[in-house]
């Protein structure tokens, strides 16, 4: 989902701080779900898309650590 926007910009048109939407994409905040849907609305996108690929990134980091996990049984 690449919208060639950049963080400022996202940032600005969001109204959040640039600092806190790059904390956002680097995963060290969590956004709220009005978070999400403004980010969202200036994405021009529907907030279950946003969450449907979160999910699916979440669910490609935690296959490597469930596979270490039951090597190490």
């Amino acid at each position: 989902m690449s919208k060639k926007i950049s963080q400022e910009q996202l940032a600005l048109e969001a109204g959040f701080d640039r600092t806190y939407v790059s904390l956002i994409e680097r995963g060290i905040n969590s956004p709220t779900i009005r978070v999400v849907a403004g980010i969202a609305a200036v994405l021009k996108v529907p907030p279950s898309k946003i969450v449907h690929r979160m999910e699916t990134l979440l669910t490609k980091l935690a296959k490597p650590r469930k596979e270490t996990a039951k090597r190490l049984k």
